[in-house]
């Protein structure tokens, strides 16, 4: 599942024009609004479902929601589209948060069929009045279409939208998962043995989830992994793993940090249907080997089930998987009037041939940290 992501002065963001597909990297120096962007998505997933103001409370509220550049006559403005819908949105916030009701418009097939137009308590769905409550426009608009309109809705493309960052990696090694239900993994990767442990022992239709994560770690570590079961102690969800050779089980709070991160990035894939996953730096603590496995799995798994898999890396290694796929590289490098930049319209195509992206990236050619000096 493609799509194109339109944004206007939101935080570091001035003009972002971005058509994305399949599984690609983002590419830039530190500071340059990698993450912004990513997380410009999970933003709007939460927006979605929740509406702009408890996504704006989780997502930084309202403080530096505009850009500082920005005129006071320039709005904040996003538009996300897909297979030819397209939600068009102008949040603006005060002292109290987000403004509302929030400007919004529903358009397919380049025919307005929804609309929230700035102070009026009603939304139009085909120029009849409807009112929303307190849920978002999207859900309210959802629920007012007909069936042969809403089957076009992009509401599950957003609202699956989550930026893995996995800020919990120590924790989960330490002191493993809380017990639970889960079958969707957080953001942060905390319930990732709790998950894990559901996948295998719950409903069927989460089973082949379990039975991708295993078989991929079993590809990434041929020499150092087959299996993983799991052991709950109170609340707590541990795990451990067995090497090919079998033997005794070594816990998970000994195992190669890669290993996790591993499990982390495949367990994070595996949790998506027909939507988009962003990860923050993928590459932490992985081997070359391991990283091109991910890879692969990656794009076969993005189409198998029409997935969008953006990475913001740094890593040489990574950007080498995308040799034959410079059309799969953004760059975010200053001083562009738009971004991201793809990397085949920023160099010549043939020309990048002769090299590996990844030691253009190293040696400043793209993505530079320090502007070359005149």
């Amino acid at each position: 599942m493609g799509f194109e992501l339109e944004v206007d002065n939101y935080r570091a963001l001035r003009r972002i024009r971005w058509k994305a597909e399949g599984v690609c990297a983002l590419v830039g120096p530190n500071g340059s609004g990698k993450t912004t962007l990513l997380s410009v998505l999970d933003f709007l997933g939460s927006a979605a479902v929740d509406g702009f103001g408890k996504a704006l409370n989780a997502h930084g509220g309202a403080f530096l929601f505009r850009h500082r550049q920005a005129a006071t006559h320039e709005p904040v403005r996003f538009a996300f589209t897909t297979g030819g819908v397209r939600w068009e949105s102008m949040p603006s916030t005060s002292g109290l948060g987000v403004v509302v009701p929030v400007p919004e418009r529903l358009v397919i097939n380049q025919d307005v069929v929804a609309e929230q137009r700035a102070g009026e308590a009603v939304f139009r769905v085909r120029e009849e009045n409807k009112t929303r409550g307190d849920i978002s426009f999207l859900v309210a608009v959802d629920a007012a279409l007909p069936d042969d309109v809403s089957a076009l809705f992009p509401l599950s493309a957003l609202s699956g939208a989550s930026l893995y960052s996995f800020e919990a990696f120590w924790q989960l090694k330490r002191e493993g998962s809380r017990e639970g239900t889960d079958v969707w993994l957080d953001t942060d990767g905390r319930n990732a043995f709790t998950v894990l442990r559901n996948w295998l022992a719950g409903k069927r239709e989460h089973r082949s989830r379990w039975e991708w994560v295993r078989s991929g770690l079993r590809e990434c570590f041929p020499d150092l992994f087959d299996d993983l079961d799991f052991a709950v102690a109170g609340q707590t969800v541990a795990a451990q793993f067995y090497g090919p050779g079998g033997g005794e089980p070594t816990p998970m709070h000994l195992a190669p940090n890669g290993l996790l991160m591993a499990l982390l990035l495949l367990c994070a894939v595996a949790s998506a249907d027909e939507g988009i996953v962003c990860i923050d730096e993928p590459e932490n603590g992985l081997h070359p080997y391991a990283i091109q496995r991910l890879i692969s799995l990656m794009r076969e798994r993005a189409e198998a089930h029409e997935l969008t898999i953006l990475l913001a890396t740094h890593s040489p290694t990574l950007l080498n998987e995308f040799n034959d796929q410079p059309d799969h590289v953004f760059i975010m490098e200053p001083g562009q009037e738009t971004l991201p930049v793809r990397l085949d319209q920023h160099q010549n195509p043939e020309w990048l041939r002769n090299f590996a992206l990844g030691d253009l990236y190293m040696n400043q050619t793209i993505g530079p940290q320090v502007k070359p000096s005149t």
